[in-house]
C-alpha cells in the first residue's frame, strides 16, 4: 500500500501565516494554528518568521545533532502546503492564500498567452526571458502580507522583508548572518515589527548533493548557529522558524523512455517533477492513463483534472481563475523515491534530492519557536 502524506490545510504552514494575520488584524478565512494563537495573545513586541528553504522536520530529526538549538525549539510538525515546493510554499507564506487561490503551483507553468511553460520565479523560457514583463506577477497577482499587516494596524506595525526572492520590495540579504543581522537592528527600533526572512538553503545544495552530505550538514550547522546567536541577543520577540518543504533523495526515471505515452501528449508537461501535469490529445485520455498506470503505477498517484481538485489538494477558497487551466488533463504526484524527468537522461541535471510529492520527507515541516 502506498505511504502518502496528503496536506492537512487546518494544520500547516498557511495555518501559520493564518495566525499572524489574525494577530495583527488582518482577515483571513483560513484555519489558524491555536498554539501558536496562544503564544501571540501574549503580545510580544516583534515577531520574526525566518523560512529556511528545504528544513523538513525528517532532515532536522535525522540531523538532530548538526542543529541542537532548532531541535530542542521544534515545538511540533506541521504539513507543507502542497505542491511541496518552493513557489506555492513562500506564494503562500507572503501572501496568506491557498495554493488553490494564488496558483503559484510549481517551478513551471504553460501560460497559453505566451504558448510556453515559463519558469515563473526565473521568469525564463527554454533558458531565455520569457518575455518583457515578469509573466508570473502579471497573470498571477496577490495582496501581500506585509501590506496587509500595515493596513490592519493603521500604521502602528511595520512589516519587513529580507529575501532575495520575492515579489514584494525587500532588503536583500546574501547569507544568513546577514538576515540576522538584519533581523537584529529592526528589532532593536522602536515600535512593533512583523519581520519574515527567507534563504533558498539548505534546500539549494540538498538539490545537488542529496540530504545527508557533508557540505548539507555544514550549511544545517551554520544555520543552527546563526538563529541561536540571534535568539540570545533579541529581547521581547517572538521567533518563528520553520521550511516551505523538506526533500527526498531520488532516482529517476525518463519520459522521453516511453515514446507511446509521449504520443499522447499535446505538450511537455509542467509544475514539478514529482508533482506533474498532463495535457492529453483528445481520444487518447483512455489510452495515456493505462500506459500511465503501466510505467509509473507503482511509484506515482495519477488524478485526473477533475479529482485533484475535488480532493482538496491545493487547499480551499475560491480558486483562482488558472488553477484549473495549470493542472492540464492530468496530475500525477510522486510516492516514493522514483521521479519523472520530463526530459532525456543527457538533458537532466542530476538533481540527488528534490521535492514536491507525497512523502513525508517532503510534506512535514517544522515549527520551531523561541520565545526571547
Amino acid at each position: 500500500m502506498k505511504q502518502v502524506c496528503y496536506p492537512d490545510y487546518d494544520h500547516s504552514s498557511l495555518s501559520l501565516i493564518s495566525s499572524i494575520l489574525q494577530h495583527y488584524g488582518a482577515d483571513t478565512p483560513h484555519k489558524t494554528l491555536p498554539a501558536l494563537d496562544a503564544l501571540l495573545q501574549k503580545r510580544p513586541k516583534n515577531v520574526v518568521l525566518m523560512l529556511f528553504d528545504g528544513l523538513g522536520s525528517a532532515f532536522l530529526a535525522q540531523h538532530k545533532s548538526e542543529a541542537p538549538f532548532l531541535f530542542a525549539h521544534q515545538r511540533e510538525t506541521i504539513s507543507a502546503v502542497f505542491p511541496s515546493t518552493t513557489t506555492a510554499a513562500t506564494v503562500s507564506i507572503e501572501s496568506g492564500l491557498s495554493p488553490l487561490e494564488h496558483a503559484w503551483l510549481g517551478w513551471t507553468l504553460y501560460f497559453k498567452e505566451l504558448d510556453v511553460n515559463v519558469d515563473i520565479f526565473p521568469n525564463t523560457a527554454r533558458g531565455k526571458p520569457a518575455a518583457d514583463y515578469h509573466v508570473a506577477r502579471r497573470f498571477l497577482p496577490y495582496d501581500d502580507v506585509f501590506s496587509r499587516i500595515t493596513n490592519a494596524s493603521d500604521g502602528k506595525v511595520e512589516a519587513h522583508c529580507f529575501s532575495q526572492f520575492t515579489s514584494y520590495p525587500a532588503d536583500v540579504c546574501r547569507s544568513t548572518e546577514e538576515i540576522c543581522a538584519a533581523i537584529r537592528n529592526a528589532c532593536a527600533a522602536p515600535g512593533e515589527k512583523y519581520l519574515y526572512s527567507y534563504w533558498h538553503y539548505p534546500d539549494y545544495i540538498m538539490h545537488e548533493f542529496g540530504t545527508s552530505h557533508e557540505e548539507v550538514l555544514e550549511q544545517l550547522r551554520q544555520i543552527d548557529a546563526a538563529v541561536r546567536g540571534l535568539c540570545e541577543s533579541l529581547t521581547d520577540t517572538l521567533v518563528l522558524v520553520t521550511a516551505d518543504h523538506g526533500l527526498i533523495d531520488v532516482q529517476w526515471e525518463y519520459l522521453a523512455d516511453y515514446p507511446e505515452l509521449t504520443d499522447c501528449l499535446l505538450r511537455a508537461p509542467s509544475m514539478e517533477a514529482r508533482a506533474m501535469n498532463f495535457f492529453v490529445k483528445d481520444g487518447m485520455h483512455e489510452r495515456f492513463a493505462a500506459l500511465f498506470e503501466a510505467a509509473f503505477g507503482a511509484h506515482y498517484l495519477l488524478f485526473t483534472h477533475e479529482e485533484a481538485l475535488q480532493k482538496g489538494l491545493f487547499g480551499g477558497g475560491t480558486a483562482h481563475a488558472r488553477t484549473a487551466d495549470f493542472l492540464g488533463d492530468f496530475f500525477a504526484v510522486a510516492t516514493d523515491e522514483i521521479s519523472i524527468d520530463s526530459g532525456k537522461k543527457s538533458t537532466h541535471p542530476f538533481f540527488k534530492a528534490v521535492h514536491a510529492g507525497f512523502s513525508k520527507q517532503e510534506m512535514q515541516v517544522p515549527l520551531i519557536v523561541v520565545e526571547t
